[in-house]
């Protein structure tokens, strides 16, 4: 993995960082398996991520390798920024349908800033993407495969707050199984 000079955080999840939250749950799990962080969301209508546990940050440009490996394409995959809680966050996510999203979360009801929309530079199915998103002021913006596919602007959520790793089936009853690979984190 090449780093850049300035990185905060960087995870090959080989093992992963002992920072990243992992459970077993009946809704859902995070685990470490063959050099990748799986996300698993089991059908029970909640959405599974795993934060970066102990770190807090205002702006972040975060790249990361992420597949579908099984389960509904009809799925987000993504980084979310500025996390407060459960209730109040920024997601930046694909779909292995190919879709992209840049969503707000405000105490629990979402609004998106950007898509759904379709984008030709997702690559669908079981492909790896390379997904960047950045968080840095008031813009939120998100590369997959180093293009730009998506920008917006809000200034709802300013203050530091969780980075996580996000997998959601969307329809309530599907499973998704997301892996995540290549973390790197920088302050912009």
């Amino acid at each position: 993995m090449d780093l850049p000079d300035a990185y905060a955080v960087a995870d090959d999840f080989a093992p992963p960082d002992a920072r990243w939250a992992r459970f077993d749950t009946e809704e859902s799990a995070v685990y470490a398996l063959a050099g990748e962080l799986y996300l698993e969301d089991r059908g029970q209508g909640v959405s599974v991520y795993t934060p970066l546990i102990g770190e807090s940050y205002a702006s972040v440009d975060v790249t990361v390798d992420v597949r579908h490996v099984q389960g509904s394409v009809n799925n987000w995959i993504g980084v979310i920024c500025r996390q407060q809680d459960e209730q109040n966050y920024y997601l930046l996510a694909i779909s292995a349908d190919g879709y992209h999203l840049i969503l707000k979360v405000i105490d629990g009801e979402a609004t998106p800033l950007a898509g759904p929309e379709y984008s030709e530079e997702i690559r669908s199915g079981k492909a790896e993407n390379g997904l960047r998103a950045r968080c840095k002021g008031s813009t939120l913006s998100m590369w997959v495969n180093d293009e730009l596919i998506a920008t917006a602007s809000d200034r709802a959520l300013h203050d530091a707050g969780d980075v996580a790793l996000f997998a959601d089936a969307v329809q309530r009853g599907e499973i998704v199984v997301v892996a995540f690979d290549n973390f790197v984190l920088v302050e912009p």
